[in-house]
């Protein structure tokens, strides 16, 4: 093959990996890495029959979405599953499947009631508590994932008249990082104006000078996700609600929401959900859901 020929062959070689989103080739990539540790150890060849042995491996301790990955990530940078290969390994992830829909407890999901309680406990004598408060008052507020949470910085918040914007820099979904806009209301005496307010005359002082709201104490270097998480189910946990995480605030905002009156797509662009699959693993059963709003005249009548 003449070298203008090699050139063109690894442009469209490369041209599959590029088309992934940055995210999604990062994750693929590690998982590969994974993937290629484990044959070497054991002396596999790269092939479909060390992949299967792999994926049986591995589904000992990751769950079917991990199995997912590593099919498709094997997929990434090899020929496609052989028909006997791909019932396997489908096989095997709807067996996963099945065991995890049996062991699965309902998600938890945190209430309005609870996060103001959180909200009426600040001490405004500590900026810890004052930052933690606010977390969890704007992650359910405005339905943020702890990653999108992490990257919130300063000049991301506008306000105009009841409304406030927050410029959403990496949502999920939103991998090429293009941003989000989600909206909040926001009136002068609320929760989240006073707490909001009393944050930033603190952060206005240089010992807590930071570009990002949510950041370390000692270093003022912003929180990573994983540290949202704890800061989160930290203080649930102190607010007496146990095993909560930071993704019950969203799931609890969700239906609450729903609840509310908003419609299944409101909710949708509201909480930055690309698919309706998405949207409605959060929701659950609730008249509200269904077109029916109960009104106080209303008698529950068991049949």
């Amino acid at each position: 093959m003449s070298p203008e020929l090699c050139n063109l062959a690894a442009l469209l070689a490369q041209s599959a990996l590029l088309a992934k989103a940055p995210n999604t080739l990062k994750a693929y990539q590690a998982e590969n890495r994974l993937r290629k540790a484990w044959m070497a150890k054991k002396d596999l060849p790269e092939e479909e029959q060390s992949l299967l042995l792999y994926l049986a491996h591995r589904s000992q301790v990751v769950g079917s979405g991990s199995i997912a990955k590593a099919i498709a990530a094997f997929r990434m940078v090899n020929n496609n599953l052989s028909i006997f290969g791909g019932q396997l390994a489908g096989d095997l992830i709807k067996s996963m499947k099945k065991r995890e829909i049996e062991s699965r407890t309902q998600p938890s999901q945190i209430s309005w009631t609870e996060v103001e309680k959180i909200v009426k406990r600040v001490d405004v004598q500590d900026p810890k508590s004052e930052r933690n408060a606010l977390i969890t008052l704007i992650s359910w507020t405005a339905l943020l994932r702890a990653s999108e949470a992490a990257e919130i910085k300063w000049t991301d918040l506008k306000r105009e008249g009841d409304v406030l914007e927050i410029r959403v820099r990496h949502a999920k979904n939103d991998q090429l990082a293009q941003g989000r806009s989600t909206f909040v209301e926001y009136k002068d005496g609320t929760d989240l104006d006073i707490l909001l307010s009393r944050w930033r005359v603190r952060c206005s002082e240089p010992a807590f000078k930071s570009d990002y709201i949510f950041f370390n104490l000692n270093n003022r270097e912003k929180l990573s996700p994983s540290a949202i998480s704890k800061v989160t189910k930290e203080t649930l946990k102190n607010a007496g609600v146990e095993g909560a995480t930071h993704h019950a605030l969203r799931r609890g905002a969700a239906n609450a929401l729903r609840a509310s009156g908003l419609s299944f797509e409101e909710v949708k662009a509201k909480g930055r959900w690309r698919s309706d699959a998405s949207v409605a693993r959060y929701l659950t059963d609730a008249p509200s859901a269904q077109g029916l709003h109960a009104t106080t005249s209303t008698s529950l009548v068991k049949f």
